[in-house]
């Protein structure tokens, strides 16, 4: 993907200003020394594992991307990583990282956020694993937040700050299959309520709380934070599209267990898998309020440094919506289940009349409806604010793309509520 020199330019400016955090560049760019932004001793250690004299320098590929961002790694490197790829494919977790750090030509959603490497992982149909990769992508979030704010504590930090920290105190509501110690959620509340903004004590925590997670999950989160640019902001982005992506993809879990237990005639069972996506959909708000804190100025490079890369492209979202309901030309409801291609919402209406708990598991339906109609309506609020009504990425229509987004019903074949 070609980057105009007026984008290049524009980046540059904020690195240039010294301003560190929301709005300013990472931590790592201001960290970084001379002889760190030079790309040699990553090219070094890639040839020596290509020899077999090392394990792959996952740490220093790493650390370079968020020196300088993907787009400013020299081509020779990013050619160095994409051949490795081409040559060593034993290694199934390696296969899947490696196209993270080439993909500037083809600028995959997937590959931005590292979906293909969260499935190798996490594995997607097991949800305490699921939810241990969102606890651990949140509390990371807010100890990269803390820690820029201990380095540059203004307003629009501590703002950024708060809300991070408010969203790990939210885990058991949007991670409730994985138990992370209360004691992070008590000292987030407790750093929340005081006047001064301390948060040592709940870095402390949480920081603790994250060494909870199991460790290929762990080093899951710390591998899959490459951003395109240099700016403290992206980080960030990054990070809440992954929580987003972990709870879509445990929704559309849900949804899919819902219609094989009503397939057994287990309401009560699909009523309670529903309940659940809800519960996690209804904490959204909280992580919503921390992209609210996207400066519009650095999105726009931001944008810019990743154009055709879009949430329309996610592959959980559309599970999602494919799995409730599709939309037919005619209204008339199927008088035969195939499992392969009916919805929870034809098994229900084609069982409705003869199944027991439909009333309760038609209300935990519309509850999700509302859920889930709230999350794409919080998704067009936003964008409204921060991109206004230009084009958004990924080929859509920006805002107002989300607006008629956000109208479209999970269950539009239900019945009028009474």
């Amino acid at each position: 993907m070609l980057i105009s020199e007026t984008l290049r330019e524009a980046e540059a400016g904020i690195v240039r200003s010294g301003a560190v955090g929301v709005g300013g560049k990472c931590l790592q760019a201001a960290d970084a020394t001379t002889d760190a932004l030079c790309d040699r001793h990553v090219e070094e250690a890639l040839r020596q594992w290509a020899a077999g004299h090392s394990e792959f320098p996952f740490a220093a590929v790493v650390a370079h991307y968020q020196e300088v961002g993907r787009n400013g790694v020299r081509p020779h490197v990013v050619t160095m990583l994409r051949e490795l790829h081409g040559r060593h494919r034993s290694d199934p977790v390696l296969d899947a990282w490696l196209p993270m750090t080439f993909d500037e030509n083809d600028a995959a959603y997937s590959s931005y956020v590292g979906l293909d490497y969260f499935d190798e992982v996490v594995r997607s149909a097991d949800c305490q694993r699921v939810d241990a990769f969102v606890s651990a992508a949140a509390i990371d979030l807010a100890l990269l937040e803390t820690r820029a704010f201990g380095v540059a504590p203004g307003p629009a930090q501590m703002v950024r700050t708060r809300a991070t920290t408010r969203v790990v105190t939210q885990l058991a509501r949007l991670a409730p299959d994985f138990d992370v110690d209360p004691n992070v959620a008590t000292e987030g509340g407790a750093a929340l309520a005081r006047a001064d903004a301390d948060y040592h004590s709940f870095a402390s925590a949480a920081a603790l709380a994250l060494e909870s997670v199991p460790e290929d999950i762990r080093t899951a989160v710390r591998l899959t934070l490459l951003p395109t640019t240099r700016l403290h902001d992206e980080q960030m982005f990054i990070r809440c599209i992954q929580i987003f992506e972990g709870l879509y993809r445990q929704v559309a879990t849900a949804i899919s267990m819902a219609i094989m237990d009503l397939l057994d005639g287990d309401t009560a069972r699909a009523k309670h898998r529903l309940d659940g996506a809800s519960g996690r959909l209804e904490a959204i708000p909280a992580l919503f309020r921390v992209l609210t804190t996207m400066p519009v100025d650095a999105f726009s490079i931001i944008r810019g440094f990743t154009h055709g890369r879009s949430a329309v492209q996610s592959r959980a979202f559309r599970e999602v919506e494919f799995a409730c309901a599709r939309n037919r030309a005619n209204s008339d409801h199927i008088a035969k289940i195939d499992t392969e291609e009916t919805t929870l919402e034809d098994i229900f209406l084609t069982m409705r009349n003869t199944l027991a708990g439909a009333m309760p598991l038609e209300k935990s339906m519309r509850r999700l409806d509302r859920a889930w109609g709230v999350m794409k309506r919080g998704h067009w609020g936003i964008t409204l604010k921060v991109i206004g009504t230009v084009p958004g990425t990924g080929g859509t229509a920006g805002a107002s793309y989300l607006q008629s987004a956000a109208k479209v019903s999970l269950f539009p074949g239900l019945p009028e509520a009474a």
